[in-house]
């Protein structure tokens, strides 16, 4: 019986372990971050980026930082009408196809913006990593901010990203950040540490039933025929004594 539940206990993890390295990521809507900034009136390019997309069809998100470490660089207006901002449509889905990319609101003083793209089309997508947008900053002040990713609606909890059939998806999103410090060591990063993770799983399984068979050796083959047997052997002894 024990042995029974030890060979469940591990096919369960294995099974656990199997879903995790095999289950389809979700695609991740990232900030770049920079380091080492300390250098005040410099200009720094931060990169919006998707990643692990099957299908987009478009992306609306609200971007918020501290206006008093950075500021948008001023620059040619991304397309007639839009604010003189160093902004610019990045190539994932430019690549793609003709698309529609605005700026619905911007605000230097709050350090804010609401920035999208969509092809005009329904059915039309980009798949796998890339470049949504480029924002070019002026460093104001030495020091550390986020820049975090808000969502664009009251009435929903992250930013937008479409697929092609305009449905919206779940996903995963990752704050940008620029500071005066350095980068932050490897062990620090959570996907080193989800990593580490699942192989100290792997290695607590695997040595858990070594373990067990060490000292629960399974009995030799004739040893274990004979206990079989031996029921039946008492079973004549006790007809032989009648």
């Amino acid at each position: 019986m024990k042995r029974k539940l030890l060979f469940l206990f591990l096919v369960v993890i294995i099974a656990v372990l199997a879903f995790l390295y095999t289950r389809p990521p979700l695609p991740v809507l990232a900030v770049e971050r920079v380091y080492d900034v300390t250098e005040r009136g410099k200009t720094i390019l931060v990169n919006v980026t998707l990643n692990n997309v099957v299908a987009c069809n478009g992306w609306l998100v609200n971007l918020t930082w501290d206006p008093e470490i950075l500021r948008v660089s001023s620059g040619p207006p991304p397309y007639p009408g839009a604010p003189s901002v160093a902004i610019t449509e990045g190539p994932f889905l430019k690549n793609v196809g003709p698309t529609n990319f605005g700026i619905n609101s911007f605000d230097d003083v709050k350090g804010e913006i609401i920035v999208g793209e969509q092809f005009p089309n329904t059915g039309t997508s980009a798949g796998g990593s890339g470049v949504l947008l480029s924002i070019n900053f002026t460093v104001l002040q030495v020091g550390t901010t986020t820049i975090e990713i808000n969502s664009p609606s009251p009435t929903l909890h992250q930013s937008i990203v479409a697929g092609a059939q305009n449905n919206i998806m779940d996903h995963a999103e990752v704050y940008g950040l620029v500071t005066n410090e350095g980068p932050p060591p490897i062990w620090t990063d959570a996907g080193f540490q989800s990593t580490v993770m699942l192989g100290e799983v792997a290695v607590l399984g695997a040595m858990t039933v070594i373990g067990y068979l060490k000292t629960h050796p399974r009995p030799p083959k004739s040893a274990k025929r004979k206990a079989e047997l031996q029921p039946i052997v008492d079973s004549q002894d006790q007809v032989e004594s009648d």
